[in-house]
């Protein structure tokens, strides 16, 4: 059941590699063959790079653009450091998933949190998508000399779209759009940096005023900037992509970790050069409907989310069905009508949040501070410390011989480092977002 669970929890379309074992248990496969570590690198490039970093010129804002810089750099490093932490406990215990290695060292039973941490961030993913639906579909309406209520929207974007394509059996064509909401994110990317240059004079003044200040607004800012860089759950496919090498998977993290940054560095400043202290939660709400490209921004972003949503709330609907027993047995009783009220449910109860909550950067913010704090840092931590001090294993693996793992004063101190940066994360983390 864990690598199902693991297996679900991403679902976008990926990059063939060249060696013909290449794990496509996960996901779907589209492109040319290309390099292992380019394959690797472009997956993990993707899974990082998404609709969440609308949110960050908001947190660079909270964070001033000095230290909110370092905050992003420092979690980055700390961030790609405990990916490759998990790919280093996965070849040295012989596991094949994130909840094997939890499994290691505080048992089969204890898993639930895993599975539950799972569930949680694909639920809330999906609110942060119904929210972003909703900004930029009423902007659009806006545009159109349109003004219904977000509530409206939302109401009419579940029955319409996230209802439907919730309920397909077979997601696979999926891929396709899943490709074009990538080009999509790219060509909004690219049009607020091209704006903030033609902007400068004004860009530079906003840059210049918020230049340096630090206060606990920077916690939101190592919040949200968590969420942006969490993707640990994924660390051992890639390794296994990768045929368990440690360099070649060392090498992917640099790359893509470090491509990460310098888009959301880049982003950011453009976007809280454009705006200042007038920066929302999500960027894009901040500008008016007065030309065809930023129409056309709003439309082709609510487009590409819509059609991702099902691949993100099929993860997690299937991964929270798979931790129950009780429903298991009823899909296997009734399976449409369990399958219906299962899926039916949870979509409303995701859009009922939405309509609660206006600004995503709540919602980013909340899951990078508790969920990226705890699968990022502390649970492979806690991993480590648990089995390099007791010098066992406190659960067998499926038959497995695990390797034991020695003591390293460094490693321990680091381990520790990432606990308690993850604990005042979780803590202050859910405070600086919610207070702001």
């Amino acid at each position: 059941m864990g690598k199902a669970l693991e297996a679900k929890a991403s679902s976008a379309p990926e990059f063939e590699l060249e060696a013909s074992d290449a794990d496509t248990e996960a996901t779907p496969q589209v492109g040319k063959r290309v390099p292992p570590v380019a394959a690797a690198w472009m997956n993990l490039t993707k899974n990082l790079v998404g609709a969440g970093i609308f949110s960050l010129p908001s947190a660079l804002l909270s964070g001033s653009v000095s230290f909110g810089l370092l905050a992003m750099l420092l979690v980055c490093l700390f961030s790609g450091s405990s990916f490759v932490l998990i790919a280093w406990l996965c070849k040295r215990l012989r596991c094949e998933t994130y909840r094997e290695i939890w499994s290691a060292a505080f048992g089969r039973k204890s898993c639930a949190i895993i599975d539950g941490f799972i569930v949680v961030n694909g639920c809330f993913a999906c609110v942060a998508y119904t929210i972003l639906v909703a900004d930029f579909l009423h902007k659009a309406m806006e545009g159109m000399g349109m003004s219904p209520s977000r509530t409206v929207l939302i109401l009419c974007n579940t029955c319409c779209f996230m209802l439907p394509l919730s309920h397909a059996r077979d997601l696979s064509a999926l891929r396709y759009t899943s490709m074009m909401g990538l080009a999509i994110i790219g060509f909004v990317i690219l049009f607020i940096v091209l704006d903030c240059l033609e902007s400068w004079d004004v860009a530079s003044a906003n840059l210049e005023a918020h230049v340096a200040r630090l206060n606990l607004g920077i916690f939101r800012t190592i919040a949200i900037c968590t969420g942006a860089f969490q993707a640990h759950y994924n660390a051992p496919r890639i390794l296994k992509q990768l045929h368990g090498d440690l360099p070649a998977h060392g090498r992917t993290v640099l790359a893509s970790f470090g491509t990460a940054f310098a888009v959301y560095a880049v982003f950011s400043l453009a976007g809280l050069g454009l705006f200042g202290d007038a920066l929302l939660g999500n960027v894009l709400r901040n500008y008016d409907p007065d030309s065809v490209a930023i129409m056309m921004a709003w439309f082709g972003m609510a487009f590409a989310i819509i059609f991702t949503y099902p691949l993100v709330f099929t993860a997690a609907r299937d991964s929270f069905i798979e931790s129950q027993p009780a429903l298991q047995k009823a899909l296997r009783q009734s399976p449409t009508l369990a399958h219906v009220a299962i899926t039916s449910s949870m979509v409303l109860a995701i859009s009922t949040v939405a309509c609660c909550i206006e600004d995503v950067s709540k919602v980013t913010g909340t899951l990078g501070a508790v969920i990226g704090s705890s699968l990022c840092w502390i649970c492979p931590s806690c991993v480590y410390l648990k089995l390099s001090r007791k010098g066992r294993l406190s659960a067998p693996l499926m038959g497995k011989t695990a390797g034991r793992l020695s003591r390293s004063f460094a490693l321990e101190v680091y381990a520790t480092s990432l606990i308690a940066v993850g604990s005042v994360s979780i803590v202050v983390g859910v405070h600086a977002v919610w207070s702001h």
